[in-house]
């Protein structure tokens, strides 16, 4: 895996950080497109705004010239707001699709010809879509509705792109243990209690932590998932599997 070249948009933190660091971890070239630079000096840094597709032919035509190659693209890139569908504007409607959907759009096309050069070895795209593009939670209606079209691109690009030798799938996340998360349940006063709750959605009786994402994306664009295209794989826990119960 030596030569193999990586791309993660939004690598700089959360599970991206750790997408990124699983690779390296592999013997991966890593590049990172996001905004703001990772902590983690080890990795290559290109600023970019995916939403854009100027930015994103920069993020190439650096790869082009430095690497010659790009084997595998991390689709990782995403924000979330809440904010009721009533109350929501055209402007923040569009701005969450533009991160989420129109940057996996605009790296998925400017990538193929970088993986179709005859140097790219097995070349492979990992979207993360969400579990909330399969079930709703209140407020996220923009941020299911873009992830659930990921899922829905991630098929097309598989069919389009497996002919010429790409193969294309989709991690769906469940309750990731990362610092935006953190964040979030730090305003309840008793932890201790939501901690539990939390748990108890999953039957694997924990959170899930960056690294479980981390090593299905790794293994995705590993020749070990030869055979697997189309697909969206479901990192949650067992959480989509268990019905929810009445307290009794």
């Amino acid at each position: 895996m030596d030569n193999r070249v990586v791309i993660v948009t939004g690598g700089a933190q959360n599970i991206g950080l750790a997408i990124a660091q699983g690779f390296l971890a592999e013997g991966y070239t890593v590049i990172v497109a996001d905004i703001n630079p990772p902590a983690d000096h080890n990795l290559i840094f290109h600023q970019t705004d995916v939403a854009h597709e100027d930015s994103v032919l920069a993020l190439m035509n650096r790869v082009k010239t430095e690497f010659g190659r790009l084997d595998v693209l991390v689709n990782n890139a995403g924000i979330c707001i809440e904010v009721p569908i009533k109350d929501m504007t055209v402007e923040e409607w569009d701005r969450v699709m533009a991160v989420n959907l129109r940057s996996v759009f605009l790296m998925t096309k400017q990538a193929f010809s970088l993986m179709t050069n005859g140097i790219s070895t097995a070349p492979a795209i990992v979207n993360i879509s969400s579990i909330e593009g399969l079930a709703a939670n209140p407020m996220h209606g923009v941020y299911a509705a873009s992830k659930g079209a990921v899922a829905s691109f991630t098929h097309n690009t598989a069919l389009e792109y497996g002919p010429h030798g790409i193969r294309c799938n989709a991690i769906a996340p469940g309750w990731i243990n990362t610092p935006f998360n953190e964040k979030f349940l730090a305003q309840y006063p008793n932890r201790e209690t939501v901690d539990s709750e939390i748990k108890n959605l999953h039957p694997v009786g924990r959170l899930g932590l960056p690294e479980d994402i981390a090593n299905t994306a790794v293994y995705l664009a590993s020749e070990k998932a030869s055979f697997i295209t189309g697909q969206e794989i479901i990192v949650a826990g067992g959480r989509m599997a268990k019905l929810p119960l009445p307290s009794l």
